[in-house]
């Protein structure tokens, strides 16, 4: 039997599609590999968000030349959006490359691997299915108890920094029938939690023929039997709707947990970056949910650096880290993406400045989650058991608020909820002790 390797860059959308593509690859007779070495199919799952990623990828493909040098009947692929962005252009850098497709081109993968066994030339498909949103796509789960799970694909929001609405498109939403079909699976196959994706969760079924919206979709979903847990990436605030709030306060599946991306804290980079809403609307919707849901857990995104930030812009950032507290954050560099609106702004901030004002973001929400981690001690929580902590000896898991939470106990309770009281934190992760 064949084998293949997948190599992921980026969020949980990326890590899915790498899942749907070892699940056709499964069915087309294929084994998984960790070893790249030894695969005979390497895909290379890509992602154009930051400059990162995109440096880490090339960085790995140039490794693989001497591997194709030494196997010239190795297929090496490039999928995701580095992908879709650059096309044929990757040849130019990597010329022993034998496949490019991009995100809405998974579901073809097997047929490509075919095809680039008779071409002489390398394969390109990056025109993108417009039907994939509404595709049965097998799926070679990472894990035995959580599941990934699209509801939709694309984005219509066109923030200035980003490249997703041209790369991966325009929103469409799954057929709430064909997730809550995929979710009752997941169930009868033992999965305890899933995770609902989209780039903007809360815009689920707009425009669509269904009247089902992203609330009315986890009510449905709250109602598969087996399923023990839900949570949702990600929430866009100017979307976060009333009824999403109830919803939060009222499914008793749905995790008190919510990232909800700020970016900015000031409005005039608020406005730059076109997220519309301001800082006030953003405030305002921080207050509703915890008036709703007082212990829910809040995570987010933020950029710094971004043209045109000044040192008060900046400190408003650092205000808005006070005055919300955050569980944790991502925090990042403005990076340059080639086709962004944002490239062409004037005030691009050194480089020097962005890693500046990135250290003071880290610094001061280690603080506060620090703050926030012990706030917990004394509690008991509920802990859904993972498996193994690299801590020896221990047990690991996640709370509803999805903080990691270490203690001892035996292995038999590895897919299952426990109450766990809670006796010391750390910057990052709970130790607690299994209670009866």
């Amino acid at each position: 039997m064949k084998s293949f390797h997948i190599i992921t860059f980026g969020c949980q959308m990326n890590e899915h599609d790498s899942e749907r593509m070892a699940g056709i690859l499964k069915g087309q007779e294929y084994v998984q590999t960790n070893d790249a070495a030894t695969a005979d199919v390497i895909i290379l799952n890509t992602c154009s968000i930051r400059e990162k990623a995109e440096q880490k990828f090339y960085s790995e493909l140039g490794r693989l030349r001497s591997l194709k040098q030494e196997r010239p009947d190795l297929t090496i692929a490039v999928a995701g959006c580095i992908a879709q962005q650059e096309g044929k252009n990757i040849l130019s850098r990597a010329p022993y490359v034998d496949m490019i497709f991009g995100p809405s081109d998974v579901a073809k993968v097997s047929e490509l691997q075919r095809l680039a066994k008779t071409w002489s030339n390398p394969l390109i498909e990056i025109n993108g299915d417009p039907d994939y949103h509404r595709k049965q796509i097998p799926t070679l789960r990472a894990d035995r108890l959580k599941a990934w799970v699209s509801i939709m694909y694309g984005c219509d929001n066109f923030c200035t920094y980003c490249i997703v609405p041209y790369l991966r498109g325009r929103e469409r939403s799954r057929p709430p029938a064909d997730v809550v079909s995929e979710v009752r699976e997941l169930a009868e196959q033992g999965y305890k939690e899933v995770t609902l994706l989209g780039q903007n969760v809360n815009s689920y079924g707009r425009g669509g023929h269904d009247p089902v919206d992203f609330p009315g979709l986890l009510a449905l979903v709250n109602d598969v039997p087996g399923i023990e847990r839900i949570r949702f990436v990600t929430s866009h605030p100017r979307d976060l709707s009333a009824e999403l709030i109830v919803a939060l306060r009222d499914l008793p599946k749905v995790c008190e947990s919510i990232h909800l991306p700020v970016q900015s804290g000031a409005d005039p980079i608020l406005t730059a970056m076109n997220r519309k809403y301001t800082r006030a609307d953003y405030w305002d919707r921080i207050q509703r949910l915890r008036a709703a849901v007082p212990l829910i857990a809040l995570t987010s995104d933020i950029i710094v650096g971004f043209p045109g930030e000044t040192e008060q812009d900046f400190s408003q950032t650092l205000q808005m880290l006070r005055e919300v507290e955050y569980d944790s954050v991502f925090a990042f560099k403005y990076s340059k993406r080639p086709g962004t609106v944002a490239l062409k702004l004037s005030g691009h901030i050194p480089d020097d400045v962005k890693e500046a004002r990135l250290a003071q973001v880290l610094d001061l929400q280690k603080e506060i989650s620090r703050r926030k981690n012990a706030a917990v001690v004394g509690m008991t929580l509920e802990v859904l058991v993972d498996g193994n902590s690299r801590k020896g000896g221990k047990l690991t898991g996640r709370t509803r608020g999805n903080k990691a939470v270490n203690f001892d106990g035996p292995n038999s309770l590895i897919g299952k909820l426990v109450m766990v009281r809670i006796t010391d934190a750390g910057d990052s992760s709970l130790s607690g002790e299994l209670c009866a």
